[in-house]
């Protein structure tokens, strides 16, 4: 394999924004020193978290700029390119090899949809020319792209296609599919798990890498659960993760995705709201919020947990 697969856990990481719902860059600093402090390895910008479909060209320029600053041999920012747009698509990847970011990502086009695999590669194949020795990557999450094409048909397609096709993000819950990619041709390629409620079950399919929104504020949680499972201890493994799916359960009480960014202000990073159409959370709700992660005792697991105080 031309990249070195990923191992442990990539943080897929919210917009920054102030008060006046602009790009605000200048807390990335803390940002990323919580995130190093836990333990995680990279950051994921400008993807489904960090509301890419709604940033504007500049909007993502200025944030690969400012995070391309946070990047050591030990912590990798991967951005995400777009999905729709070509050629935006090929202007950020252009940026993000000037920048020497370690990897970049596309997902499949979601508005005029490619039909097949050999579609999906012809959209990729600019793409990936714009940055080509950087470590590409195809973002598969079909619940939000509904674009649904056999991953094993993708990795089979690439390689004569796109040299420096580094893997995939698999947001999907085909754990059959998950396991046949990972073995594809002697494990060729790097495939990271996307769902955070069900890390423990990637886990057992094979998964040594994970990008997902959760790790910005509860890291210790799931590297809880990877240490429980590297040692055996699948009931504390299971416990474990029985913690992700109740405080992500809370996400629908408590406005989808604005849950994640409110969370994350409650371990100390404001990141600001989501824009529109995403509701916030008003100051009850989020006291509610609170109130209730206190009493799963989500507190004692959280990014918040071992910062400096």
């Amino acid at each position: 394999m031309r990249f070195k697969k990923i191992e442990g856990l990539i943080a897929a990481t919210f917009a920054p924004y102030n008060g006046k719902g602009e790009i605000n860059p200048s807390i990335l600093s803390n940002y990323a020193h919580s995130l190093k402090k836990n333990g995680v390895k990279g950051v994921f910008i400008n993807g489904t978290t960090g509301e890419g479909a709604s940033l504007d060209l500049e909007e993502k320029q200025i944030l690969m700029q400012a995070w391309a600053s946070e990047q050591t041999e030990a912590f990798k920012v991967m951005a995400m390119l777009g999905g729709t747009n070509q050629k935006e698509s090929i202007i950020l990847g252009k940026l993000a090899a000037d920048l020497g970011l370690y990897g970049v990502a596309v997902t499949a086009p979601y508005y005029f949809r490619p039909g097949n695999v050999a579609q999906l590669v012809d959209y990729m194949q600019p793409i990936a020319a714009s940055a080509p020795d950087l470590a590409f990557y195809f973002y598969h999450i079909p619940l939000l792209t509904k674009v649904d094409l056999p991953m094993l048909g993708l990795l089979e397609a690439v390689p004569d296609k796109i040299p420096n096709f580094a893997g995939i993000k698999y947001t999907h819950h085909n754990l059959m599919e998950f396991n046949q990619c990972l073995r594809f041709n002697n494990g060729s390629y790097d495939v990271l798990w996307g769902w955070d409620e069900t890390f423990l079950a990637g886990l057992a399919m094979g998964a040594k890498g994970a990008v997902g929104s959760t790790y910005n504020f509860a890291a210790p949680l799931y590297q809880g659960i990877k240490k429980a499972f590297d040692g055996g201890d699948m009931q504390k493994a299971l416990a474990l993760q029985e913690k992700s799916i109740d405080f992500i359960n809370l996400y629908g009480r408590f406005g989808g995705p604005a849950a994640g960014k409110a969370l994350l202000k409650l371990c100390g990073i404001d990141c600001g709201d989501f824009r529109a159409p995403v509701k916030t959370l008003d100051p009850e709700m989020l006291e509610a919020l609170k109130a209730q992660l206190t009493a799963q005792g989500f507190f004692d697991f959280s990014n918040l947990n071992t910062q400096d105080s």
